[in-house]
């Protein structure tokens, strides 16, 4: 049996997430999101970095094109964005930043 890699050298970062994709939907990037999330909060234990990290690629992905198909997954991206909002109002609310 012959194998193709034509895909994966054109396109490899698609085909290489592809699986994944399929499986879970536009829902995916949330996880990987989330867990990049949550180390940079275990890493630097401030609240209005990861905050910021949240808003910055909640609002890119949740503006992006890539969700043309599907707007339920953008305003998933954009209550990503409002909670690092939420973040930020009572980090500074609570610690006087």
């Amino acid at each position: 049996m012959a194998i193709n890699g034509s895909d994966l050298i054109n396109n490899p970062f698609n085909t290489t997430f592809e699986p994944f994709t399929d499986l879970f939907g536009s829902a995916f990037w949330l996880i990987p999101l989330s867990f990049i999330t949550v180390a940079l909060f275990v890493k630097t234990r401030n609240p209005v970095g990861v905050s910021g990290f949240m808003i910055a690629s909640g609002l890119i992905l949740g503006s992006g094109n890539i969700f043309m198909g599907n707007p339920q997954m953008s305003l998933a991206y954009w209550i990503f964005a409002a909670l690092g909002m939420v973040g930020i109002i009572l980090s500074i609310f609570f610690h006087k930043i």
